[in-house]
C-alpha cells in the first residue's frame, strides 16, 4: 500500500465536483476519489482532506498580545444554512458580531479583522457595520484580496485600514440586479400575469417584469441604501483622519497607492503590520 499525490489536473477535476462534495460521508471522500483518479493500484491515502476543495474561514483567535483576530470572508450574508459557512463559501453577519463580542469578553486589548470578500447583502450588513464602528477597543482591517462593496463598508468603520499592495478595495454602492426572460417565454408562447388588491401597484414587481412606477419604487429604495453607505464611509474615514476623494463615490475598486490617494485605505502592510497598528493603539 502506497501514498499517492494528485497532479493539478487531478485535484482541479476533483474540485470541479466540490459542490456536492459535502453530501457526502467524511469516511466516503477517500474511495470517492481513489475511483475518480482511476488509481491503478490499491492505496491507503491520496492525502486529500476538505482544505483541498474548500478554502476553509479561519476561526477567530486570540495571539499572545492579546490581539483577536476575525475574518471577513467571501459572500457576507445575513442567513445561510451552516454548512455554507463551514465550508468557507461565505461569512455570516452574526458570526461576525459573535465572535467579535467573544473576544471583547475574553479581554481582547484590540480586533484584527482579517478581509478578503467581494461584499454581500444590505440585510444584516447595516447592523454589523454599526457594530465595528461603535467599538470601543482598537481595530484595524487588513485587506489582503478583495475588500469591496458590503465588506469595505466593514472595513470602513475600523480607526485604520491597512491593505497589501494588491488587494482591491472600494466599490461603494448598492445595486440590485435581475434577468429580464420576458423575451424568451415570448418566444416560447408563453405570457406571465398577475392579480393583485386594490391599491397594491408595487406587489407584481418581480413576477412580473416590473413596469415604470415599479422601477422608480426599486430606485429610490437603491438610492437610500446608497446613501447610508457613503455617510458611514465618509463618517469611518473621516474619523481615521482620512481625505476622501469625489472619484471613490463612483464606485470604482482600486489598488495600492492609488487606493491610498483616494483615501480608502491608510497604508500598504502585512498582516502582522495591521497587528502592530492595533497594539500601538492599544498602549497609548
Amino acid at each position: 500500500m502506497k501514498t499517492i499525490q494528485p497532479t493539478i489536473s487531478q485535484l482541479r477535476m476533483l474540485a470541479s465536483l466540490r459542490g456536492k462534495q459535502w453530501m457526502m460521508l467524511p469516511e466516503s471522500i477517500q474511495s470517492f476519489a481513489l475511483a475518480a483518479l482511476d488509481v491503478p493500484e490499491k492505496a491507503n491515502s491520496l492525502n486529500i482532506q476538505i482544505e483541498d476543495f474548500f478554502e476553509l474561514r479561519p476561526a477567530a483567535v486570540m495571539d499572545a498580545d492579546g490581539i483577536a483576530h476575525v475574518w471577513i470572508h467571501n459572500a457576507l450574508v445575513d442567513s445561510c444554512p451552516a454548512i455554507y459557512e463551514k465550508l468557507g463559501l461565505c461569512t455570516r453577519y452574526s458570526t461576525i458580531t459573535a465572535e467579535t463580542e467573544a473576544a471583547i469578553e475574553q479581554g481582547a486589548k484590540g480586533i484584527v479583522y482579517h478581509v478578503d470578500s467581494p461584499g454581500g447583502t444590505v440585510s444584516g450588513n447595516v447592523e454589523c457595520a454599526k457594530m465595528i464602528a461603535e467599538l470601543s477597543l482598537p481595530t484595524v482591517a487588513h485587506c489582503h484580496g478583495l475588500a469591496c462593496s458590503a465588506a469595505y463598508k466593514l472595513s470602513a468603520g475600523c480607526n485604520a485600514i491597512i491593505a497589501t499592495e494588491s488587494a482591491t478595495v472600494g466599490n461603494i454602492g448598492t445595486i440590485m440586479s435581475w434577468t429580464d426572460c420576458s423575451e424568451f417565454w415570448r418566444e416560447q408562447g408563453i405570457e406571465f400575469k398577475a392579480l393583485v388588491s386594490d391599491g397594491a401597484d408595487l406587489k407584481s414587481t418581480f413576477h412580473l417584469e416590473p413596469n415604470e412606477t415599479q422601477l422608480a419604487f426599486l430606485q429610490e429604495g437603491i438610492n437610500a441604501a446608497g446613501d447610508k453607505f457613503r455617510e458611514h464611509v465618509a463618517a469611518g474615514r473621516e474619523a481615521a483622519g482620512a481625505s476622501l476623494d469625489p472619484e471613490i463615490w463612483r464606485a470604482g475598486w482600486y489598488s495600492g497607492e492609488r487606493a491610498g490617494e483616494l483615501g480608502l485605505i491608510d497604508d500598504i502592510g502585512t498582516a502582522e503590520d495591521a497587528r502592530q497598528y492595533v497594539l500601538a493603539m492599544a498602549s497609548r
